[in-house]
């Protein structure tokens, strides 16, 4: 199953639902980062968050994801944009932790419990927007969440996971359910109940149901309008040679002689993909002509 998200909403205009599958971009992360379990499951599941609210909160622009808290994992990053794009990292990749007591990975545990989740949305024009909450829990979904209700004051469902083996993961995704104007309790309460009922999203998913297979069935009882088709999305990041040789620029000319003539090199990596690149020596002088 390819990665793809979905938009829809009740035909009674109560409840707006927001689905994807995440999969092959955790996957990717996982391989590109070096990832433990641990450290998959939690960069997975903020990917997946920022997959999710990019569409909601902006129609361009981007939406920024920054979990500080205090386990050993250390502050998460992630970017995403309505066009499907997304791209993160961890501090500490290689923490492992054991399995809690629900037999899960301990996501709450490497995150930390206690900080703060910062959301900056840009919304294209060059300004942002910054929101900061404390963490509930550390566990990315419950944290999305309490943002959403806290800026918008509406009631949401956030539901993010990623199902791992040891031949990496096999099922990723999730969805945010947000309480329109006119919502009533009993709409809430059936799609918590037609949660609950059908079980994790990532079983869903492992028995191959799709997008607006899984759509129908979290909101049966309800009449669904899809207000998009299933749009692909992906691991991308905007770093390129380019951007890393243009920001060499800034350095004092001395500097960048002296990584020329010293180290015949210039070496960078992005935190984000974890591209690393390369700038030779003789374009090293060249840019040292026009350097401060």
């Amino acid at each position: 199953m390819k990665d793809g998200i979905l938009k829809a909403m009740t035909s009674d205009g109560k409840i707006l639902v927001v689905i994807a599958t995440t999969t092959h971009l955790v996957e990717d992360a996982r391989k590109r980062h070096g990832l433990s379990f641990t450290a998959t499951a939690a960069l997975g599941r903020a990917l997946t968050a920022g997959v999710l609210l990019a569409p909601v909160l902006c129609r361009e622009g981007q939406v920024a994801l920054r979990f500080d808290g205090n386990g050993p994992l250390g502050k998460v990053f992630v970017d995403a944009s309505p066009k499907g794009t997304v791209r993160g990292y961890v501090e500490n990749p290689q923490v492992e932790l054991p399995l809690n007591s629900l037999g899960n990975f301990d996501v709450g545990g490497a995150i930390g419990p206690d900080g703060t989740l910062q959301v900056t949305l840009d919304n294209g024009t060059g300004r942002c927007y910054v929101s900061t909450v404390e963490l509930v829990s550390g566990e990315v979904g419950e944290d999305v969440n309490r943002y959403l209700v806290y800026s918008d004051q509406a009631g949401s469902i956030v539901v993010v996971g990623a199902h791992l083996s040891k031949n990496g993961v096999e099922a990723a995704g999730g969805l945010i359910v947000r309480l329109l104007p006119d919502h009533d309790e009993e709409t809430i309460c059936q799609i918590e109940n037609n949660i609950t009922t059908f079980g994790s999203f990532t079983f869903l998913m492992r028995r191959g149901m799709g997008l607006e297979g899984m759509l129908k069935r979290i909101l049966t009882g309800s009449d669904v309008l899809m207000l998009t088709e299933e749009k692909p999305i992906s691991f991308a990041c905007k770093c390129s040679k380019e951007r890393f040789t243009e920001a060499l620029k800034i350095f004092p000319k001395s500097e960048i002689l002296s990584m020329a003539e010293e180290d015949g090199q210039a070496e960078g990596r992005c935190h984000y993909c974890n591209e690393y690149y390369h700038i030779g020596k003789d374009r090293l002088l060249d840019l040292a002509g026009g350097a401060i």
